[in-house]
């Protein structure tokens, strides 16, 4: 059986049902052989034997046989209940039934290969899926969608006797087995390849936090008032006032973390004793079972405690009050505390013990906490035959934004401000939510799967997907229509819109019961509901048939049109974001593309730099889906330009990719003025990525082109832009006179009422050539007129100059002030999502506090800013957070990661960014051997001369008096030039070091 009936049958429209499954494809291996060797009724009955194993194994573990197609098998898990763990008991399934085959034994002894046994080869792959009624040809139900193709592949590619497991189908749960090393498959219809393992048998790992925990737990976030309610419960039971506390949360929120936590601390305290279980829903379940793990556990250490030989004589009926026997005989020992994971799964004797045990240590004042960990309940759902509802009911909260924020840093130390908002925003504060975004997110990094400037992707997983679904299936029917229905409204959900889509009112009930489940809350806006988890809408979304939430959004879109026409006393028009948003998804590409191109507009206006990417890769979308002719050309490559000036504060190579296809579609136009704008953006792109090099080309090409149309104002656009590329370069000759050209014309051009944002930044520009070549009073006035308009705007220009001007102070030494406006740059920054503007205030700002008086968070707040653009190639002007690294890390003894920031300087230095170089050099000269310190000195004032910097070559001349000092040698003639250089350009703080340096020798 080689191919599922996704291969060969399409969906109909209204039909099937979507669903999160999980596959399993079996086939027998070498079957050809096996049937040219057998006679034919052996053959028969060989398979016969074979169907019957996967018949009785496959249900046995919770799944379904689909079909059986020759000695193949396909297999589902997840249908009709979906369970979290669907891909445990896949594998699981697979395993039993391997180790089963292996076992077979034909009838009448006709068995052609006596030395080997049967085996299958299995794929295993979980997912979305279609599924829909099937019939004797295409089985139980027909499988449509990609999920079952990859199961097959796996299947295929699967050794005899191997089975094969994607990652997303595990995740977490893979710790539960003994596997190979990741894989990395390319399967056959697959344009990338897939991660999988070879499921080699079971491992001694019993707990999903124990594959956490080898996996690697993130240190231990907030917590602490529960913490001191846990302590308080111990403190009360030890005194003689047993207590039973249970902790209540949904699934990932991190109670069973809080209680591992506690039950550390509790071992690293005086003497208590303590006993642990948890319960579970699968196969090895048992009566009794929390206790049973407790029994064997005292079994293994203290094998002659009193009381056990009595347990283990007696018989099942007598057991539990053997067991009720020993606890009560340990805690009267000594304090004892019992903890039990996983409640909710508990069989009803474990119940019943856990109250006997509770009242029974009451009634006798015995040193005894029970602690249990469980989660909330549905109405009518019950804990067993008693609950927990004797217990003080310690409900556990998701994280607020600072435990979260706090989590994200730990477990992606050098993650950006801008990525931990948005896997606080996926998140909604649960933990596991956290934990397995931020491991998609590390194995994006490490696979260069994600493009520079990427955002959170989701994580992958279909275990994930499983845990939410097998919540979401729990609830009553009403509940899970209503969460549909929000889920395709999106994450913030009006309250009226919810009403007209679902009926349903703030005050339903049923919308209550969603918040107490931990799916939707009230947002801070009156009138709004939000999901808790934008990881969970996603899911819930994604699990929506095509056809119902296409026609959802279109009465989404209606409704929101229909509210703007009738103009109701206090609503607001209907944001174009939203209308694109709902269009889109309906399949209206026409009107998607109006809405998406006026709110790209809008957000590009605002200085919502992100907002405006978004909104204009969302025209470009839409656009692919409507007809294709000279019209939409010219405006896609119109769209594509607006998104260029959107991605100048935050590129990626992937925006510079788009670019480019706009302008081959410009220069197959032939349109001199399109082929103009287009390489002009790709030239700008390129500056802002730190590429000069190719940034002057495509400027230069696009000057030819406007030269060609006879574009005036587009020519001298371009000329200012070919300055801005070469005074990044360091040319500082053509730059300034290209600059000095482009100002003039823009003050000519300076409007009353409109910000000249292209004017600034020129300016801004042309103040940094002069402040590197030591005219820091011109460089400053540049700047104060350069922010006369735009100071206080909050335009992302701002923040660029505000940067600059930091930088040239620095050059300067004028620390404190060089602070200030590295804040405003971080400040505007982070307002308009400028993660270059952001990280380099940020980094100015470090390298300053450093300077005026070595503040111990200076380095870790410049190594992060440095990596948060490194990670995505760098940006314009780079080389000077290396430098400043450089700096840094010669100072505070760490050579070896100090040259490391050399080497990326000097790198930078080759794609034409010198502007760190010199210092990178210095610090190269610190860590050098004194016969190598001068020529990098040398070198060092090589790259001040190019750049015609006299302040880089006035420090480099008091480095070399400071190491000619430290060898014990005359610092006389450098510190001369240091001092007179350092007194004509007014750097005073280094003029005083140098007459310090003097006083010194």
């Amino acid at each position: 059986m080689s191919s599922p009936a996704s291969d060969r049958a399409p969906a109909t429209q209204g039909t099937g049902q979507r669903r999160n499954l999980t596959v399993v494809f079996a086939d027998l291996s070498g079957s050809t052989m096996l049937a040219e060797a057998m006679e034919a009724e052996h053959y028969a009955a060989m398979l016969a034997q074979l169907r019957a194993l996967y018949q009785s194994l496959i249900p046995k573990h919770g799944g379904m046989v689909v079909r059986i197609q020759g000695d193949g098998m396909l297999a589902i898990f997840g249908h009709p209940q979906t369970r979290e763990d669907d891909g445990r008991r896949a594998c699981e399934a697979a395993l039993e039934l391997h180790e089963a085959v292996r076992a077979l034994r034909p009838e009448g002894g006709a068995w052609p290969r006596p030395a080997q046994a049967l085996t299958l080869h299995s794929g295993i792959h979980a997912g979305m899926v279609l599924i829909d009624a099937g019939d004797e040809v295409r089985g139980r139900f027909e499988l449509l969608g990609n999920t079952p193709n990859v199961a097959a592949r796996l299947s295929e590619a699967a050794r005899a006797d191997e089975i094969l497991v994607s990652e997303e189908t595990l995740g977490l749960q893979a710790h539960f087995f003994d596997t190979s090393e990741r894989r990395s498959l390319l399967l056959k219809g697959r344009a990338t390849p897939l991660a999988a393992y070879a499921l080699h048998g079971r491992s001694t790992v019993e707990r999903r936090f124990e594959a956490s925990q080898r996996r690697g737990l993130a240190p231990f976030v907030g917590r602490a008032a529960e913490l001191r309610e846990l302590q308080h419960a111990l403190d009360e039971a030890c005194s003689g006032r047993p207590r039973w506390v249970s902790v209540r949360a949904n699934a990932g929120v991190g109670k069973t973390r809080l209680t591992e936590e506690f039950l550390r601390r509790v071992a690293d305290g005086p003497a208590c004793q303590i006993q642990r279980g948890y319960c579970e829903n699968y196969l090895s379940a048992e009566p009794l079972q929390p206790f049973l793990q407790m029994l064997r556990a005292l079994q293994a250490a203290q094998p002659q405690l009193p009381g056990l030989a009595a347990v283990q004589a007696s018989r099942p009926d007598q057991r539990l009050e053997a067991l009720l026997a020993l606890f009560e005989a340990l805690a009267r020992a000594t304090p004892l505390l019992l903890a039990i994971d996983d409640l909710q799964w508990a069989d009803d004797a474990s119940l019943t013990l856990l109250h006997r045990l509770r009242a029974r240590a009451a009634e006798q004042r015995l040193p005894l906490l029970l602690l249990t960990a469980t989660r909330p309940q549905l109405a009518g759902e019950g804990l067993g035959i008693h609950g927990d509802g004797e217990a003080l009911q310690l409900e556990l909260q998701p994280f607020d934004d600072a435990e979260a924020s706090a989590a994200v840093v730990q477990l992606l130390p050098r993650t950006d401000p801008f990525v931990t908002a948005e896997v606080q925003r996926h998140a909604g504060g649960n933990a596991l939510f956290i934990e397995e975004l931020c491991h998609a997110l590390a194995h994006q990094a490490q696979t260069r799967q994600a493009g520079p400037g990427q955002a959170v992707a989701q994580p992958g997983s279909a275990w994930l997907a499983a845990l939410v679904e097998s919540r979401m299936a729990r609830l009553p029917l009403p509940q899970q229509t209503l969460l549909r229905s929000a889920a395709v409204i999106g994450n913030v959900i009006p309250a009226w819109l919810l009403q007209e889509l679902a009926g349903c009112a703030a005050d339903d009930p049923e919308l209550l019961a969603l918040a107490e489940q931990d799916f939707v809350f009230p947002d801070a806006r009156p009138g709004q509901l939000r999901f808790k988890h934008g990881l969970t809408r996603d899911i819930v979304y994604a699990a929506i048939g095509l056809h119902e939430r296409q026609q959802m959004h279109r009465r989404i879109a209606a409704a929101l049109r229909a509210r703007a026409v009738a103009a109701l006393p206090g609503a607001d028009a209907p944001a174009d974001e939203l209308l694109a948003y709902h269009d889109g998804a309906a399949g209206d590409w026409a009107r998607a593309a109006d809405h998406a191109e006026r709110a790209g507009d809008q957000a590009l206006a605002a200085a919502a730099l992100d907002r405006a990417k978004t909104q204009y890769r969302a025209v470009l979308t839409a656009l692919e889906h409507l007809p294709d002719d000279e019209a939409q050309c010219r405006r896609w490559i119109s769209v594509a330009q607006r998104f260029g000036l959107a991605c100048v504060f935050y590129a990626s190579r992937d925006d510079l990719r788009l670019l480019q296809q706009a302008a081959e579609l410009a220069h197959a136009s032939g349109d001199a003025a399109l082929i103009a704008r287009a390489e002009y953006w790709i030239g700008y792109v390129a500056y802002a990525l730190g590429d000069a090099g190719p940034g002057l080309s495509h400027v230069e090409r696009g000057l030819g082109a406007a030269k060609l149309c006879a574009d005036a104002a587009l020519s001298a656009q371009l000329r200012g832009t070919l300055g801005q590329l070469h005074a990044a370069a360091g040319n500082y000759a053509p730059a300034l006179a290209l600059l000095d050209e482009a100002i003039a014309i823009q003050r000519l051009l300076k409007r009353p009422g409109r910000l000249p944002v292209g004017l600034a930044y020129s300016l801004a520009c042309r103040a940094t050539v002069l402040g590197d070549q030591g005219r820091f009073a011109d460089a400053q006035a540049l700047f104060e007129e350069a922010l006369q308009d735009l100071g206080g705007s909050g335009h992302a220009v701002e923040a660029s100059i505000q940067a600059l001007r930091a930088a040239v102070l620095l050059w300067q030494g004028r620390w404190a002030e060089a602070q200030a406006s590295a804040a405003e740059a971080c400040r505007v920054g982070a307002q308009v999502r400028s993660l270059y503007t952001f990280s380099m205030g940020q980094s100015t700002g470090a390298y300053g506090r450093w300077m005026l008086n070595r503040a111990a968070d200076a380095l870790p707040a410049l190594r992060d800013a440095t990596g948060w653009l490194h990670t995505r190639g760098g940006g314009l002007f780079s080389s000077f957070s290396h430098g400043w690294m450089a700096d840094l890390l010669a100072a505070s003894a760490a050579p070896e990661q100090a040259r490391g920031h050399i080497a990326a300087a000097l790198r930078r230095g080759r794609r034409h960014d010198w502007l760190g170089g010199a210092m990178a050099y210095r610090a190269a000269a610190r860590l050098a051997q004194p016969a190598q310190a001068q020529r990098y000195l040398s070198l060092a004032d090589a790259v001040a001369e190019r750049r015609g910097a006299v302040h880089e070559r006035a420090v480099n001349a008091l480095c070399a008096a400071e190491l000619a000092r430290a060898r014990g040698l005359p610092p006389d003639e450098p510190l001369d030039r240091a001092e007179t250089a350092f007194e004509a350009l007014g750097m005073a703080w280094h003029l005083a070091r140098a007459r310090a340096l003097r006083q010194a020798a």
